[in-house]
């Protein structure tokens, strides 16, 4: 067994001890470098006896590289189509519903066969049956408290300008997203409006589930325009929608440092 030092990297001594036993040969190297604030650690390997001190930054290989941009934002043309689509259905469903007030309010007495299809399906939800009569006096105070035409006017108002939007928002146009928000907003107020003055002349002249009826459809009006209220204000939220509608230029990510 021999002992020896040499010069190190940084100038220190090194000493190395070396031994052969029964025709083994173990080498001892011991590292001491003098650099401040460099922990070490230390690995073994057990079949050739080498005890290695070495630094942790040199011991440490290096992990895999993935690229700088592999997380980040890109713009989502598909998704505002999407909404887009989603939106003209549900204009085109609005304008039947507003025609069809628009003819209720325009209609000053309605035909007997017109009643009694209505009552078919009115009837068969109540024990206690509605007469011809009595839906046309409905009809008549629905028709004074101007529930027909404001959920009319409301309703097609919404219709139209969704129309217009909606178009304009599967070109990727923010336009259209404004244009589709203002116009579910003002079917939201004008259909809630409409449906609630038509369920106070169903509670004035109606009686039983036939007056739950309406006031089920004031409610279902409501969701429907606010469902449509939040397709129309997806696009302008999602940071991936708006790069696509306003160009990935004018969208400025910003991220707090902790």
């Amino acid at each position: 067994m021999s002992d020896s030092e040499t010069q190190g990297a940084w100038g220190e001594s090194i000493p190395i001890q070396d031994s052969v036993v029964m025709g083994d040969v173990n080498l001892n190297i011991t590292i001491n470098p003098t650099e401040d604030n460099n922990e070490t650690i230390s690995t073994m390997s057990d079949e050739l006896g080498i005890s290695i001190m070495m630094g942790k930054e040199d011991s440490i290989p290096e992990g895999p590289q993935f690229p700088s941009d592999i997380l980040a934002v890109r713009a989502d043309k598909k998704g505002p189509k999407t909404v887009a689509i989603l939106l003209m259905i549900g204009a085109i469903l609005i304008a039947i519903q507003a025609y069809g007030d628009w003819g209720l309010n325009s209609a000053q007495d309605l035909s007997d066969s017109e009643v009694e299809e209505v009552l078919i399906t009115l009837n068969s939800q109540s024990e206690v049956e509605l007469s011809v009569d009595e839906y046309q006096s409905f009809h008549d105070a629905a028709r004074d408290s101007g529930g027909y035409l404001i959920r009319a006017i409301g309703l097609g108002l919404a219709a139209i300008m969704i129309l217009i939007g909606a178009p304009l928002l599967f070109k990727l146009n923010p336009l259209g997203a404004k244009l589709s928000i203002a116009g579910a907003t003002i079917g939201f107020i004008g259909g809630v409006v409409g449906s609630y003055q038509l369920n106070q002349a169903a509670i004035e002249t109606l009686h039983g589930p036939l007056s739950l009826t309406y006031e089920i459809m004031m409610y279902l009006c409501g969701v429907c325009m606010a469902v449509c209220i939040a397709l129309a204000v997806m696009p302008l939220f999602n940071v991936a929608a708006r790069m696509a509608l306003y160009g990935e230029d004018k969208i400025v990510l910003v991220q707090e440092e902790e």
